[in-house]
């Protein structure tokens, strides 16, 4: 069975999505099927085998949970990762015989808890102290939709300001300090590399080299460093 990388984004405009779904078929073909998760209205991304639409709420946070826990699973492998990313060498991942995968943050550091609004859960706190997993990159095996939902369910009984920004890793967070979470991890030096610039085809070939599968784009000008760094890659593998 084909493994399954699945995303989610909202909106008109489908330039960065376009691209990650580019760079995937680029890299692997047709070996992965690429499913698109979405509301009601947001156009068709060029080249996904699915696209699975939902009443989805329109605070981010609560979005992706909802979709991640309404996702139609199969059997086997699905990797969720962020739209604003793009494959650079073919996605492997070795379940150890978990069915549920977290990335670890490798950088630490103190979290401001007044961007973008006031956290008072966050003062004086180092990021891994309450948000020590990113939601970037995560693989499960099978149907995870209930662990998603009790994600979902802890998300929106925290305040408003969770739904906007950071809800899904502090909801993370909660659950595997109350142990309903089993889980193994994946690496995030493979699966998900930040960025906060365009890679030169030099620098791509130089990832390459060193196993890294997946890069996200971080920063205000993360699209512009996409779709640059998309170009690239094109020469690097094209």
């Amino acid at each position: 069975m084909k493994s399954t990388i699945a995303f989610l984004w909202v909106g008109p405009d489908i330039s960065i999505p376009s691209a990650l779904v580019a760079s995937i078929r680029l890299v692997m073909g047709d070996d992965v099927e690429i499913v698109h998760l979405t509301d009601k209205k947001t156009p068709l991304v060029p080249g996904c085998n699915k696209t699975q639409r939902f009443a989805l709420s329109k605070n981010i946070m609560v979005a992706r949970l909802q979709a991640y826990s309404k996702y139609r699973y199969t059997s086997g492998l699905t990797f969720f990762c962020d739209a604003d990313s793009l494959f650079i060498k073919p996605l492997i991942v070795d379940a150890n015989g978990k069915n549920l995968l977290l990335t670890p943050r490798l950088q630490d550091f103190l979290i401001n808890d007044r961007y973008p609004e006031h956290y008072p859960e966050f003062t004086g706190k180092m990021i891994n102290q309450v948000m020590p997993y990113l939601f970037g990159a995560i693989a499960t095996i099978g149907d995870q939709s209930k662990t998603f939902g009790n994600l979902l369910k802890i998300c929106k009984a925290l305040p408003d300001r969770f739904h906007r920004w950071y809800g899904d890793q502090y909801s993370l967070f909660i659950a595997i300090n109350n142990n309903e979470l089993e889980f193994g991890l994946l690496n995030p030096s493979k699966h998900l590399h930040i960025t906060k610039e365009v890679l030169t085809s030099d620098q791509l070939q130089h990832l390459k080299k060193e196993g890294i599968q997946m890069i996200t784009f971080k920063g205000p000008d993360s699209k512009v460093y996409l779709k640059e760094t998309m170009c690239n890659l094109k020469k690097v593998i094209g």
